[in-house]
């Protein structure tokens, strides 16, 4: 069986919290190939989804940026443990001033 080498494609936007946003900069995100599955992941977040298609497996990407916006950006940073708020940091250098929660 021929097994695909990983592949890594960049996102220059995606959908969190229901709208379309130009990132800030781009995301690095992981493509494994196994059988009739694709693996994203991506490190710096902690990314992990297993989809059917490349599309399906962006939207779930999405899906769990949306999640870790929610949980750390939209929390009071009072809130937040010194590791959660360098993540919070991550997350709002990933999205364009401006650009809103």
């Amino acid at each position: 069986m021929l097994k695909m080498a990983n592949q890594i494609i960049t996102l220059d936007r995606l959908k969190i919290n229901g709208r379309l946003r130009r990132l800030a900069r781009e995301l690095r995100i992981t493509v494994e190939h196994d059988a009739d599955r694709l693996t994203l992941s991506n490190d710096e977040f902690g990314l992990l989804v297993s989809a059917p298609t490349l599309e399906e497996g962006i939207a779930g990407i999405s899906e769990e940026l949306s999640t870790l916006w929610e949980v750390y950006v939209a929390e009071n940073p009072a809130n937040l443990t010194r590791d959660a708020l360098r993540l919070r940091s991550n997350l709002e250098s990933l999205v364009a001033a401006g650009a809103g929660s």
